[in-house]
């Protein structure tokens, strides 16, 4: 169980999860389990991450690392898309793992950030067959997993209301998967839990590089949700209960502004 989200961004990618696995006997859940490497940098290029059987998700990440070797993320968007999620069924596939077609399909997905054709990429690899979605400048965000009823409504609010509906800077981005995750998190029944864990896609010295961000690094995210919560309270307090929008009343509609002008004797 887990709750993974990302953003594609003005200026690279972010993804970011939580960090609980649960240990389970076939499908009954038995303990929870702080789990670290939920989201995995692959040759520094790649950021991977997955949801459902751990086992399924480091066979996905070795596949994504011997693309990337052979020169698959080199190739058109498409192209590179339809090679790994075709190596990935064949591979699940080829070993026995189950595929329901009236249930959950694998049961697993996952998420990619990566550099393909040197062009930095968020691609969903969904949770029922491993078809591969890649995010735009219209669906910009995304998140997947046990957690995703809570962080999909979150983040629609965040892109609505911070982003403008607009892909966010890296910067941005950060703050609000972050937000997402903590919310999540939070609410969550079970399955998930801290710490979250953040990294980025972004260009250095020209060249595209992924990487985890540090707990320091999380303290300044942190610190502005902080401030914007409190910001909202205090308009809740002072703007609501004090009644600091001023309403005026609506304009006179022409037509009957017409009508009573024709009035006048």
């Amino acid at each position: 169980m887990t709750v993974v989200v990302g953003a594609r961004c003005s200026d690279g990618i972010v993804v970011g999860a939580d960090s609980i696995s649960t240990s389970a006997n076939g499908r009954n859940p038995l303990i929870q389990i702080r789990s670290d490497d939920k989201i995995r940098i692959v040759r520094d290029q790649a950021i991977v991450v997955g949801s459902g059987s751990i086992g399924l998700a480091q066979r996905f990440e070795h596949l994504v690392g011997r693309s990337i070797d052979g020169g698959v993320f080199n190739r058109c968007c498409h192209d590179c898309l339809f090679t790994v999620a075709n190596e990935v069924r064949e591979d699940f596939t080829g070993s026995g793992v189950h595929f329901a077609p009236q249930g959950h399909g694998y049961g697993f997905g996952a998420m990619v950030a990566a550099p393909i054709d040197g062009q930095a990429e968020l691609i969903e690899f969904n949770t029922f067959d491993m078809q591969p979605e890649r995010k735009t400048s219209l669906r910009h965000w995304v998140s997947m997993g046990s957690g995703q009823a809570l962080a999909d409504p979150f983040l629609a609010f965040i892109s609505r209301v911070f982003w403008g509906e607009r892909e966010p800077t890296v910067a941005a981005a950060t703050v609000g998967l972050c937000w997402a995750l903590e919310h999540a998190i939070q609410h969550a029944p079970g399955g998930v839990g801290l710490p979250l864990r953040i990294a980025v896609l972004r260009r250095e010295e020209g060249v595209w590089r992924a990487r985890l961000l540090s707990e320091n690094e999380l303290q300044e995210p942190r610190q502005h949700i902080a401030e914007i919560e409190a910001r909202i309270s205090r308009y809740a307090q002072e703007g609501i209960a004090a009644g600091a929008v001023q309403v005026s009343a609506p304009p006179t509609p022409p037509d009957v502004a017409v009508a009573q002008f024709s009035q006048v004797p």
